[in-house]
C-alpha cells in the first residue's frame, strides 16, 4: 500500500498504535516471512525508482544514479583485481594504482549520495486533498 501511495505522491502520516489480540495469540513468525518481505520490499523499491525518475520525469537524479552505480563498481572491481594481483605476487599497490580505483568509487559514491538527496528532498508534504480543492475552486484541471 505504501508503494502505492507514493506512486501517487500521497502524503503518509504514521500514527502509532499497539496491537491488541484480545486472548488470541499472533502467530507471525519473522524468520519465516523475512525473505520474503526483503524480495518484495526490494522489488518495489527498484519499481519505484523507475517509475518516478524515468518513466514519469526524467531529472539530472535520473543520471546520477547509474552513474553513480558503474562508478562505484568499476573502482571496486578494479581496485579489488589489483590487490588479489598485488596479494598473489607479493608485491605492493602503487599510489597510481589505489588512486585509480579510490577516485571513480569516491565519485560514484558522492553521486548515489547526491541521489539519495534528491530522493528525500523530492518526498511529497503537501497532502493530495488539498491540491485537488485548490484546483476546483480556482476551475483548474487536476494535477
Amino acid at each position: 500500500m505504501l508503494f502505492r501511495l507514493n506512486i501517487i505522491r500521497a502524503v503518509v502520516i504514521d500514527i502509532p498504535m499497539d496491537a491488541k489480540y484480545g486472548d488470541e495469540q499472533s502467530n507471525l513468525k519473522i524468520s519465516k516471512i523475512v525473505a520474503e518481505f526483503a524480495f518484495k520490499h526490494l522489488r518495489n523499491f527498484v519499481k519505484r525508482i523507475i517509475y518516478n525518475y524515468y518513466l514519469r520525469d526524467l531529472s539530472l537524479a535520473s543520471f546520477k544514479l547509474p552513474l553513480g552505480l558503474a562508478l562505484m563498481l568499476g573502482g571496486a572491481i578494479f581496485g579489488l583485481s589489483r590487490w588479489v594481483a598485488g596479494a598473489h605476487i607479493g608485491a605492493t599497490a602503487t599510489a597510481g594504482t589505489v588512486m585509480l580505483a579510490a577516485l571513480p568509487f569516491l565519485a560514484g559514491l558522492q553521486l548515489i549520495l547526491a541521489f539519495l538527496g534528491y530522493d528525500i528532498s523530492s518526498a511529497p508534504r503537501r497532502p493530495i486533498h488539498k491540491s485537488l480543492r485548490r484546483a476546483k475552486l480556482l476551475g483548474a484541471e487536476t494535477p
